[in-house]
């Protein structure tokens, strides 16, 4: 008898389909197998929840014809929040990390590095620049955590200065399954100086929190937008879980991960200064941090975004600010020669195409919205705009190029 034993896919029948198996994947994710597929393994093929067992059939056997199998539904999987086709990425893909906006490591000149290792969210916020949460794409994209650490690890390698990874993704980072497992790999990265994430905050745990401080994660940077709950209730587009994220701010302050909120100020949203900014910047007075407590930020239009309200000038969004800064010793504008999170230009990462360049690529996936398909040149991952063409390789025009993230079109 051989017993095939999982730790990330667990097993169950298809809910109103007694002929398939469903697979879950990192909790979040599934794919389906027929049963004849698992009987002509073996005719008395059955499973328990993270169990599959063929007791007719070698070990041998039986992993590598299961293996066919889970490679083939790998390329089918779909995600559990919307049920959306996922493209998985991992090292034997042949699919590089660099070249995607959307996905994967982005490098804008300087010591840190962006990685975006999911597509997706939790919240449907009415002033998100990506789009996420509730939307008209068609495709998620999810990336094993070894291969996304091991290519990071390849362009910090590059850097002068030591590298923060910055881990921020379109979407909610903490849906995420590997998220532990990719800070402990970041951690071990000889120059890596700094790991922070980018969340709403609502899947955090004590058990997480603590389990990501000893990983090695530096900071927890919160997108907290306000302390009034009809106000967030209103920009989230969900029942937003205040309380939650209070009592998870307290805790990471009591075990000592530090903490930054970062609000977005949307005008004529959340910009009241006593009931909105005030009562933000109390709160990050309370953190204990060697880095910043809250950094504010400016709402920019975004073509792709949701855009509910227009953008104030610059001015307009520090006048804001300022009135606090002397009344409670905080820095929230700019500052000649302020640097607190040790930001410089380095290493630039050569770029093998620029724009107007005709490629040839071999196409890997639809893209994440229709007529787009991701495609791959030499190293990189390339958009396609306006490519109706499911399989193959095609001839593209690259029309951007600027930090080594590419978009094209057909020629």
């Amino acid at each position: 008898m051989s017993e095939l034993v999982f730790e990330n896919f667990s097993f169950r029948k298809e809910p109103l389909k007694d002929d398939l198996l469903r697979i879950t994947y990192a909790k979040r994710y599934y794919f389906v197998l027929s049963f004849n597929e698992l009987f002509n393994i073996d005719k008395d093929f059955s499973f328990e929840s993270k169990k599959l067992i063929f007791p007719n059939t070698s070990l041998e056997s039986a992993r590598r014809k299961f293996d066919l199998l889970l490679d083939n539904g790998l390329k089918n999987l779909r995600h559990s929040l919307n049920n959306k086709k996922v493209f998985f990425i991992d090292e034997f893909s042949e699919v590089p990390l660099i070249g995607s906006n959307e996905f994967g490591i982005v490098d804008r000149n300087t010591n840190i590095i962006e990685l975006k290792p999911l597509t997706g969210c939790n919240f449907n916020c009415i002033y998100c620049s990506v789009d996420e949460g509730k939307n008209s794409k068609i495709a998620d994209v999810l990336i094993e955590p070894y291969y996304l650490a091991d290519e990071a690890a390849k362009l910090a390698s590059i850097k002068k200065h030591p590298v923060e990874f910055n881990i921020g993704p379109h979407g909610e980072p903490l849906l995420y399954p590997f998220m532990v497992e990719l800070v402990s790999e970041l951690r071990k990265i000889p120059n890596c100086e700094v790991i922070s994430v980018n969340t709403n905050g609502s899947l955090l745990s004590k058990k997480l929190i603590d389990d990501l401080k000893a990983a090695g994660l530096s900071r927890i940077n919160l997108s907290l937008n306000s302390l009034d709950k009809p106000t967030l209730d209103k920009l989230s587009d969900i029942d937003y879980p205040l309380d939650h994220i209070l009592s998870m701010i307290d805790y990471a302050n009591s075990v000592g991960l530090p903490v930054l909120i970062a609000p977005l100020i949307i005008p004529t949203l959340n910009d009241d200064p006593i009931k909105d900014i005030e009562p933000l910047v109390k709160l990050a007075k309370t953190i204990k941090s060697p880095f910043p407590t809250i950094g504010f930020q400016k709402f920019l239009s975004y073509k792709n975004g949701r855009n509910p309200v227009k953008e104030v000038s610059f001015d307009d969004f520090f006048n804001l600010l300022i009135p606090f800064e002397k009344k409670y010793d905080i820095v929230l504008t700019p500052r000649k020669n302020y640097n607190p999170f040790n930001i410089f230009e380095d290493t630039r990462l050569a770029k093998p195409f620029k724009k107007g360049d005709i490629v040839k690529a071999r196409i890997v996936s639809v893209g994440r919205v229709k007529s787009e398909k991701l495609v791959v040149a030499g190293d990189r991952i390339i958009t396609v705009r306006g490519l109706f063409k499911e399989t193959g390789h095609v001839s593209i025009k690259i029309v951007r190029d600027k930090h080594n993230i590419f978009l094209a079109v057909p020629v």
